[in-house]
């Protein structure tokens, strides 16, 4: 998963599937209120949690389901679920947030969400406001963090890595073996499509424009605007 928006997309497509549906949110602290045969029974929140409606009679079991959806959602969209670090080698911060390394300047910290399973995140403190993190990005895969982290501190430059020619040459190389899936599982042909994205990254005049989802209505539709976390 790259980001929220992602989930709330499948998340909201899910709902309607299940005999819900999603409307403009009742209050700024609410993405949107969740609806079940013309009644609002629920509320998803900016903290990405469902809170039952108060001032109507709603099933527990409904509210079970509404986050049964949205936790098999959520595992679809491929976020952490596994721990990703060791007790005894992470430090344990504020609000339950896990240090797990440090350098350069450079954080990289998760902490355990009910619906996001570990959400991981790199930063950096501002020393001048009492070590308050700056510059925060977000990520709901392993990998990525800990990627991010190595780019950000300093421990891996990514450009230096290969030279350009070089990169060209792995990119169509990699394509080419993406042609041939026949030859290879479904985790390969991932693994490849991975590596092409990243070599992509690298060198954007090689990355092909594709169809991308329109955000700007769901955007506008959940009141959230430009300031969402990843």
């Amino acid at each position: 998963m790259k980001s929220k928006v992602e989930f709330y997309k499948a998340f909201f497509e899910e709902l309607e599937r299940k005999g819900f549906g999603v409307q403009q949110p009742s209050s700024p602290d609410y993405v949107v209120d969740i609806v079940f045969k013309g009644k609002t029974v629920a509320f998803y929140t900016k903290a990405d949690m469902i809170e039952k409606n108060p001032f109507v009679e709603v099933p527990e079991k409904q509210m079970e389901r509404l986050w049964s959806i949205a936790r098999a959602t959520a595992s679809l969209c491929g976020i952490c679920t596994d721990q990703p670090y060791e007790e005894d080698k992470a430090e344990k911060l504020k609000n339950g947030v896990m240090k797990l390394n440090e350098h350069n300047g450079v954080i990289l910290a998760c902490k355990q969400h009910p619906l996001f399973g570990y959400v991981l995140s790199t930063y950096k403190q501002d020393a001048q406001n009492d070590d308050k993190p700056i510059q925060r990005q977000y990520f709901y895969n392993k990998e990525e963090a800990f990627e991010s982290f190595s780019t950000r501190s300093g421990l891996v430059d990514e450009k230096k890595m290969f030279s350009e020619t070089e990169l060209k040459i792995i990119h169509t190389g990699l394509i080419k073996m993406r042609t041939l899936d026949e030859e290879f599982s479904k985790k390969d042909m991932e693994a490849i499509g991975t590596l092409i994205n990243r070599v992509e990254e690298l060198l954007p005049e090689l990355h092909k424009e594709e169809r991308k989802f329109d955000v700007t209505r769901l955007l506008e539709a959940l009141s959230v605007g430009n300031g969402m976390e990843r």
